[in-house]
């Protein structure tokens, strides 16, 4: 069985994954590591949308995922690769690599910090545009001085900006006969020109780290290239910050890969849903679909 695990992005957590970081933490030995993040979610949890804030959803999310591959990763298979949806993909980094948790939820914090600081002087926002191709949008994000931030797929794109100008790309969009065109739970204009000093410290930051060795190869969302060491790792994060994503071509080639099975690791189920359309023969599911984390297990083992 070739079998793959995808990590997602941000947008679909919530305070149900909250607990799950608890319990996972407590059985895992981790909660002493992460007593100043769930100081901050319980704290975010009473405010509405504070667990969208960068900075504390960036270690939130990849603390949910680190923690799930850690309590699947002996009852699976070995994955032949990895990949992974924006924050997915440094997460998927930290899962492969030898870094101590320690290190990894570092590198996370500081790709967040990094991140809310370059653009702390201006509110921006994310939204997602479906129904217009590239050369019905381009002018669109010209005149709104938004610019694309992932290409989902010709007709399916995700931009970004300040909040005025992507409220604006919105409203001309649906003038232009756009299916959807909604604004995300995301605050930072993430893989823009707009964090283009945030990706140079960044490169600067991890370069810092102890040099490690990847487990697992990555194939890379940015532009489909499969990766196998720390170096490489560091470059490609560190562009992905301030250049756009293609996952439509991360998935073709994903696809070339010929996975039977793939297991998403959430929070949500949206990559999920994506690959299932892109590639139907492929099975594949995320944690997210079962009530309890053995559910995936029970799943994955009807095809070992």
């Amino acid at each position: 069985m070739n079998f793959a695990v995808i990590f997602s992005g941000q947008g679909l957590q919530s305070s149900q994954h909250i607990h799950e970081i608890k319990m996972l933490a407590q059985k895992h030995g981790l909660s002493t590591q992460l007593k100043t993040l769930f100081t901050q979610l319980d704290l975010a949890a009473s405010k509405h949308d504070a667990i969208f804030s960068n900075q504390i959803a960036q270690p939130f999310i990849f603390s949910l995922q680190y923690l799930r591959w850690l309590d699947i990763q002996e009852d699976l298979p070995e994955p032949e690769f990895f990949s992974g949806y924006s924050l997915g993909e440094a997460s998927a980094f930290c899962c492969s690599s030898t870094l101590s948790f320690e290190h990894a939820f570092e590198l996370i914090s500081t790709r967040a910090n990094m991140m809310s600081q370059h653009v702390e002087h201006a509110a921006c926002s994310m939204a997602a545009i479906q129904g217009l191709n590239k050369q019905q949008l381009l002018p669109l994000l010209q005149s709104t001085h938004t610019e694309i931030s992932i290409r989902l797929n010709e007709m399916h794109y995700i931009v970004a900006g300040t909040v005025q100008h992507v409220d604006q790309l919105i409203a001309v969009a649906r003038a232009q006969g756009a299916q959807h065109a909604s604004q995300l739970k995301v605050s930072v204009p993430s893989h823009t020109a707009f964090l283009n000093d945030a990706a140079k410290q960044f490169s600067t930051y991890f370069n810092t780290l102890p040099s490690s060795q990847m487990r697992i190869p990555i194939i890379s969302a940015s532009a489909g290239q499969k990766y196998y060491t720390h170096q490489q790792a560091m470059t490609i994060l560190s562009e992905q910050i301030n250049h756009p994503l293609d996952w439509q071509f991360c998935m073709e080639s994903l696809q070339e890969y010929q996975p039977d099975v793939i297991v998403e690791i959430g929070p949500g189920n949206a990559l999920s849903k994506m690959i299932g359309e892109f590639m139907p023969a492929v099975q594949i599911r995320s944690i997210d679909d079962f009530s309890q984390v053995d559910g995936i297990k029970q799943w994955i083992s009807r095809f070992v």
